[in-house]
């Protein structure tokens, strides 16, 4: 796929997870059960969109590969995306287990596992990032995707 449109996506899980968090530790302080709606909806949509990113970005891992840029570093950014996935999955599975009982162990239980989410969503996005700002993924096309010359007169007329 040549269209970069896993970084057009991206940003949406990203906003949506670390909100998420926020929502349950304002249902947590409040202690009001719309808080905690509202944060689960938003764990659900936030993993959902994920997913979304993570199918564009495998298909856009060939493009970016051609383009020079280290396997590397690709795997790396790769990983953490498929274990931040995994892990938030992980947490939405250990909320629906738990809703009817939620002590404060599991509370206690479920934010761990939430700052581990969101330092790995981190950890994720900042390799991303060095993706992109390090090594020009999504802004270096390959030489071969490359049609037309570009136009040598770049001043305006």
């Amino acid at each position: 796929m040549s269209h970069p449109i896993h970084p057009m996506v991206v940003h949406f899980p990203i906003a949506l997870l670390f909100t998420s968090v926020f929502f349950d530790l304002l249902g947590i302080i409040k202690k009001d059960k719309n808080f905690d709606q509202t944060g689960s909806w938003l764990l659900v949509l936030g993993l959902l969109g994920g997913v979304v990113a993570a199918i564009f970005g495998a298909w856009s891992e060939d493009v970016v590969k051609e383009a020079g840029i280290p396997e590397s570093a690709i795997d790396l950014h790769e990983t953490l995306a498929y274990v931040t996935i995994a892990t938030f999955g992980v947490l939405l599975l250990f909320q629906w287990w738990t809703r009817k009982r939620w002590s404060e162990r599991d509370r206690v239980i479920y934010l761990c596992g939430a700052a581990l989410g969101l330092l790995l969503l981190s950890m994720t996005g900042f390799y991303g990032g060095n993706l992109v700002y390090e090594y020009g993924a999504a802004v270096k096309l390959p030489a071969s995707s490359m049609t037309t010359a570009p136009a040598t007169n770049t001043s305006p007329p």
